[in-house]
């Protein structure tokens, strides 16, 4: 049997969606450097930003 191929399953999901987003120059830069200070990947904060908006968003 052949072995697995394409990109391990990091987490409990597989990351298999994409999301395209027009922004400028300066909000880029600014997303950039915060990748940079937390050593965090841009997808891992993007992740992190929309959870914490759910969560304000649906709290009661």
């Amino acid at each position: 049997m052949s072995p697995r191929t394409g990109r391990p399953i990091v987490g409990k999901e597989p990351k298999n969606k994409q999301i395209a987003l027009r922004a400028t120059e300066t909000t880029v830069n600014k997303f950039q450097e915060c990748a940079n200070i937390t050593g965090k990947t841009k997808t891992d904060l993007l992740e992190e930003m929309v959870n914490n908006l759910y969560d304000r968003l649906t709290k009661k």
